[in-house]
């Protein structure tokens, strides 16, 4: 089904970036194909990196990136080639975009000293099995204002890849499935922010994300790899795939939590649900967002349980556009002050592979779809 067959499809058909070659291409090809945007990607790096020096120069956190630059150059050779691509492109040292990905394990290390004071962040994320086969993986993302104007749908393609093919949400600026994203297998990963105090060197996040999708098909072989990973620490993974299996994924350095559920849904925020995450947890910054937490998580556990996740694309669509109601958190978050606020709703189908997403709050939209079957047919 193309995009223009959709009934969710509004506006004008935003196309998806193209990026072909191998990791280190692709990454450059982000600033040759928005020349127009390279200023504005340099302006979000320098905005986050800002007022940093002292935190950054901290011997733990210098050795702890020293350390982490040396892990995904022995472990993850195709992400660390496409954030050097990227920096090259732009026209970022490689050292300070690789730091500027870290940044929030950073923050989770300065909460642990009385100099630090990490800015909120959010998400909510879910998956649950698809009345007609495969599974809805749904996400809205939470994230800093100036990721709006560099917010993308990025296709990516890679010889290495044995014609696999991925389909990512993210930002300009950022390597792979910064955000959010779904292979050809129909194998989708979204992902949500939470603050610990369990960090180690490992696989970080965002890095993770993409080495899933480009290695695996189902959620049972990306379950078994991380299983026996280490990991960088912090934050969620809600996954679900073509044969309509879904999961969670609770990620710390020395302790992790799965979830795969005997019912037919999962939800993550941002907050640990599991006790072996949750005893490492840090407390709420006291941003609306971390603080909305475990009201978000109920109000979606609580549409899913009604419909035990037999839930259509029209009625996720107005779950995750809805507001603050009396007695109930809303999902589609709007900015107060510099806080966070809802970028996108990035709905994924798994059966047949493909993106419904809005470019922009879900309450306004724009909606457009994107499969990976024809996104440029």
């Amino acid at each position: 089904m193309r995009a223009h067959d959709m009934p969710a499809v509004k506006d004008e058909f935003i196309a998806p970036l193209l990026l072909r070659g191998d990791a280190h291409a692709r990454g450059a090809q982000q600033a040759r194909l928005c020349p127009d945007q390279v200023e504005a990607v340099r302006r979000a790096v320098d905005s986050r990196m800002a007022g940093q020096d002292r935190l950054l120069q901290a011997p733990d956190v210098v050795a702890f990136l020293a350390a982490q630059w040396d892990f995904a150059r022995a472990n993850d050779a195709p992400g660390l080639a496409e954030t050097q691509g990227i920096a090259a492109g732009f026209g970022i040292d490689a050292e300070t975009l690789f730091a500027y990905l870290h940044l929030n394990v950073i923050a989770d290390m300065a909460q642990m000293r009385p100099d630090g004071a990490p800015a909120g962040e959010g998400c909510t994320a879910w998956a649950a099995r698809a009345p007609g086969g495969g599974a809805w993986v749904v996400k809205n993302r939470d994230y800093r204002g100036e990721h709006g104007a560099l917010q993308r749908v990025f296709r990516h393609e890679d010889p290495a890849w044995s014609g696999r093919v991925v389909l990512c949400v993210g930002s300009l600026g950022s390597p792979g499935a910064f955000s959010s994203g779904i292979n050809s297998d129909g194998l989708a990963v979204v992902d949500t922010q939470i603050g610990t105090r369990d960090h180690g060197v490992g696989w970080l996040r965002y890095f993770l994300m993409s080495y899933l999708l480009r290695s695996f098909g189902t959620v049972a072989d990306a379950l078994q790899q991380m299983a026996a990973l280490p990991h960088a620490g912090g934050g969620s993974l809600v996954l679900g795939d073509a044969s309509g299996a879904v999961a969670a994924v609770e990620l710390g350095h020395r302790a992790s939590a799965q979830e795969k559920p005997g019912s037919c849904w999962t939800v993550r925020t941002n907050h640990f649900t599991s006790e072996a995450t949750a005893a490492t947890m840090l407390a709420p910054t006291g941003d609306a967002l971390s603080q909305s937490s475990p009201d978000r998580l109920r109000r979606v556990s609580g549409v899913l349980q009604a419909c035990q996740g037999a839930i259509d694309l029209p009625a996720i669509q107005s779950l995750m556009a809805g507001h603050d109601q009396a007695g109930a958190a809303g999902l589609c978050r709007h900015a107060v002050g510099d806080s966070a606020r809802t970028l996108s709703t990035a709905i994924y189908r798994t059966k047949i592979p493909s993106l419904v997403i809005s470019h922009g709050p879900p309450c306004t939209g724009p909606w457009q779809c994107y499969a990976l079957s024809d996104a440029f047919g």
